[in-house]
Order: C-alpha cells, then sequence, then structure tokens
C-alpha cells in the first residue's frame, strides 16, 4: 500500500476512534439519565403517597440493576473496539514512521487503580449497590429471608424450564 493510501487509512481510522468515544460518551450519559430517573421513580414509590408497593419497589430495582448491566456490558464494548482500531493505528504509524498517539498513549498514567476506578466503570456498579442498599432498607427484616427465598426458587424454576427444552 502506497504511503499516500496508507495515510488516508491512518485519518479515518483516527476519525472513527474519534466517533466511538463520542457515542460512548453520548450512551453513557443516557444510562446516567436512565439511573437518575430510575432514582427519581424509586423515591416517588417509597413515598407514603404512592402506597408503598415492596413488590413493585423490588421490580423497579430489578429492571434498573439490569439497566446497569448493560450499561457495564456496553462499556466493555466500546472499550473492545476503541482497543482494536487503537492497535490498527499503531501498526499504520510504525509503518508511515509517526508515533503522535503511541507517545501520547505512553504518557498516560498507569495502575490498575486507575483503570480499575475509572468513573466509566464504577457507574454502573455505584449505582447498583445504592438500588441493592434502598431495596434492603425498604424490606422489613423479618420479610427478607422469605423474599430471598421466594426470588431463589423463581429463579431456580427458570434455569429448570430452559434445561429441559
Amino acid at each position: 500500500m502506497s504511503v499516500d493510501r496508507t495515510f488516508e487509512v491512518y485519518k479515518i481510522l483516527v476519525e472513527e476512534v474519534r466517533e466511538a468515544r463520542r457515542a460512548r460518551r453520548d450512551l453513557a450519559n443516557v444510562f446516567t439519565t436512565m439511573n437518575l430517573g430510575g432514582v427519581g421513580a424509586l423515591g416517588f414509590l417509597a413515598s407514603p403517597t404512592a402506597g408503598q408497593s415492596l413488590g413493585l419497589l423490588a421490580w423497579a430495582c430489578v429492571a434498573l440493576v439490569l439497566v446497569c448491566l448493560v450499561w457495564r456490558i456496553s462499556n466493555a464494548y466500546y472499550s473492545a473496539l476503541l482497543a482494536a482500531k487503537y492497535t490498527l493505528i499503531y501498526e499504520i504509524e510504525e509503518a508511515i514512521g509517526l508515533d503522535y498517539l503511541q507517545r501520547e498513549w505512553k504518557l498516560l498514567p498507569r495502575g490498575a487503580l486507575v483503570k480499575f476506578f475509572s468513573l466509566e466503570r464504577l457507574m454502573p456498579i455505584l449505582f447498583v449497590v445504592g438500588y441493592i442498599i434502598f431495596l434492603a432498607y425498604q424490606v422489613p427484616p423479618d420479610m427478607a429471608a422469605g423474599i430471598v427465598h421466594d426470588a431463589v426458587a423463581r429463579v431456580d424454576a427458570l434455569v429448570a424450564a430452559f434445561t429441559r427444552r
């Protein structure tokens, strides 16, 4: 491949990285908004004027936890997508004698704590923890064991139904 054509592919990949990062940021904003709306809905459902239906609160919490799971999976997808694109960009940089993106990446701070505790990865987990604490606070202690037992029985029944097929 000629240097001009290689450089054109390089520019396209850099633009695709920028678009993927923008899409990931926009998706994070959507999930954050959904969760904040969910927190407001939980607050309303838990109020005395709403009737305080424990079943409805539980289902709302489960739905919001599933939203957080999708959020986390989406984060992982975009991380993998960007890693693949950067790998291609680095290969092209080596082929044409550039290393600007590689040098920028190497200058960023390193360490497991920075990577693990990035806000992007932490937000869905924080919301899930908040939903669990909220639900635990709303459930009377004498009902908690029965609810957990019932939930486990329902999950077992679902698993059994799917394994019979």
